[in-house]
């Protein structure tokens, strides 16, 4: 596979969920061989450092974070990747309100994960292709609305604040999500 996929990662702060999603899944894509960039950001200004606990979780699953500083989202550095990943619905629809058409490659990680899963991997397309191919019966504009408010569209909560249980669980969420993806990208043969 020698196409480059182009990935950011997106969150509220850029500290907590869109680092994990980051982290793991550029993990899964090396160990898989695949040539990428996986980049973050988040809506806050930027300049912190990811959370210490999302420093450890990683850390103890043999990636290191803690050079990681959050970096603002803008709708030109969306534009220039593949694919966007973010935590919430409400991050899909602040980046689309901002330019459109980042629509069409903005998903949240849980949507995005069900979709591959649901229509096939990637099986010889290009990213872009594949990518067209996964949102091509996506609901739209209100309907996308009526998806996230009707639970069809999946979100990965914070944990920050929160027990040391919604930290395990965000993990491992993101954790097992980011590994499927990773084999949807890779596979040779439709689902």
């Amino acid at each position: 596979m020698s196409e480059r996929v182009r990935v950011l990662c997106v969150c509220t702060h850029n500290r907590t969920r869109s680092v994990m999603m980051a982290g793991l899944l550029g993990k899964r894509f090396a160990e898989l061989g695949v040539a990428s960039d996986v980049a973050t950001a988040g809506f806050r200004p930027g300049g912190e450092p990811a959370t210490e606990q999302t420093v450890r979780l990683l850390s103890d699953r043999g990636i290191d974070v803690s050079a990681h500083r959050s970096r603002t989202i803008d709708a030109e550095l969306a534009s220039s990747f593949d694919l966007v990943l973010t935590a919430e619905a409400a991050h899909v629809v602040q980046l689309a309100g901002a330019k459109p058409d980042l629509f069409a490659r903005t998903f949240t990680l849980p949507e995005f994960v069900a979709r591959a899963e649901r229509t096939g991997g990637r099986n010889g397309l290009t990213i872009g292709e594949w990518v067209d191919k996964l949102g091509a019966d996506r609901p739209i504009g209100l309907d996308y609305l009526d998806a996230v408010d009707g639970g069809l569209i999946g979100e990965v909560a914070d944990p920050t604040g929160r027990s040391m249980h919604d930290w395990a669980v965000a993990i491992d969420t993101i954790e097992r999500m980011t590994a499927a993806l990773a084999q949807q990208l890779t596979a040779r043969d439709a689902v």
